[in-house]
C-alpha cells in the first residue's frame, strides 16, 4: 500500500515544477475570503511575474496497493487549481548570475473581476408609488 502525490506548476503556461519547492502553502476559505497559496521558485531566469499572471496547479493524489511493477490503482483523484499573481517578492541568488528566486502570492482568479470597469446598476421607483394612500384600518377581533 502506497500514496503518491505528485504537483505541477505552470506560471503563463510554462512549466515551472522543477524549480517549484513543495509543499505548496494553500488555504482554501468556504467563507468571503478568497483562495490564497503561497509558491516559492528557486534559480528562475525571469526577474519578475507581473500581477495578474495566469497560475495553474495540478495536484494529482493516487493511493495503490503493490509493488510499482505490479501495482493496482484504488483510488486517484486530480484537482486543477486556477490563480493569479497578487505579489512578487524576487531576489537574485548571486549579484550578476540573472537567477532569481521567487516568493509568489497568488489569490483565486474571481480577483480579476475588480479590474473590470462597468457602469453601476440603479432600481429606482418609477412610479413614485406611495402604499400608505389607501391602506385600510384593520381592528383585532377577540373570542372569548
Amino acid at each position: 500500500m502506497a500514496i503518491k502525490n505528485s504537483v505541477y506548476v505552470y506560471i503563463d503556461g510554462i512549466n515551472r515544477t522543477p524549480s517549484a519547492v513543495l509543499p505548496l502553502k494553500t488555504g482554501n476559505f468556504l467563507d468571503e475570503r478568497l483562495d490564497e497559496c503561497r509558491l516559492s521558485l528557486r534559480a528562475i531566469k525571469k526577474k519578475n511575474f507581473a500581477p495578474l499572471t495566469p497560475v495553474e496547479i495540478i495536484i494529482n493524489n493516487e493511493f495503490y496497493l503493490g509493488t510499482r511493477e505490479s501495482r493496482r490503482t484504488i483510488k486517484k483523484r486530480t484537482q486543477t487549481k486556477h490563480f493569479i499573481v497578487a505579489n512578487d517578492n524576487a531576489t537574485e541568488t548571486q549579484i550578476g548570475s540573472g537567477l532569481y528566486n521567487h516568493e509568489l502570492y497568488l489569490i483565486e482568479v474571481t480577483k480579476i473581476a475588480e479590474c473590470v470597469v462597468v457602469d453601476t446598476l440603479t432600481f429606482t421607483n418609477d412610479l413614485g408609488r406611495s402604499y400608505t394612500a389607501n391602506a385600510t384600518v384593520l381592528t383585532p377581533e377577540w373570542e372569548e
